[in-house]
C-alpha cells in the first residue's frame, strides 16, 4: 500500500513539475502565477530532501529528536522560501509550519509500517532457517 501511495505522490509531483515547465516554456504569460508557484515548491522540496538525507546521516539515536529536527529544519526551509518568495501574502507562517509537522508525521507513520513489515520479513526468514536446519 505505501508503495502505491509512494508512486502515486511521485507521479503527481513529477506530472506537476512537468507541466509547469511546459506552461512556462511553450505558452509564456499563461497563468504564471501557478508555474512559480509549482516551481517554487519544487525548488523547496528539493532543498528540503537534500536537508532530510544530512540529518539521516548524523544517525541521530533518539526517534523523536530526528522527527523534531526534521519538523524544523522543514519548518525554516519553507519559512526561508516562503519570505525569499512572497508566499505570505497568501498563506500564513502557521500554516507552512503546520503543513511541515503534518507531512513529517505522515511520513514516519509510513516508515513505521515499513519497518513492522521489515521486522515480520525478518523473523519470518529466521524461522524457516531454525526449521532447515
Amino acid at each position: 500500500m505505501k508503495r502505491i501511495i509512494t508512486n502515486i505522490m511521485a507521479t503527481t509531483g513529477i506530472s506537476i513539475v512537468a507541466l509547469s515547465v511546459i506552461v512556462r516554456l511553450l505558452l509564456p504569460g499563461y497563468d504564471l502565477f501557478f508555474t512559480f508557484v509549482v516551481l517554487q515548491t519544487f525548488g523547496a522540496n528539493v532543498v528540503i530532501h537534500l536537508g532530510i538525507l544530512f540529518v539521516q546521516r548524523l544517525e541521530v539515536k533518539y526517534v523523536a529528536l530526528e522527527v523534531f529536527l526534521d519538523i524544523v529544519y522543514t519548518s525554516i526551509v519553507l519559512i526561508g522560501f516562503g519570505l525569499a518568495f512572497d508566499w505570505f501574502e497568501i498563506t500564513p507562517v502557521w500554516l507552512l509550519i503546520l503543513m511541515a509537522v503534518v507531512v513529517n508525521l505522515i511520513a514516519l507513520f509510513l516508515n513505521m509500517i515499513r519497518v513492522k513489515k521489515d521486522a515480520s520479513t525478518i523473523n519470518e526468514l529466521i524461522k524457516k532457517r531454525k526449521h532447515t536446519e
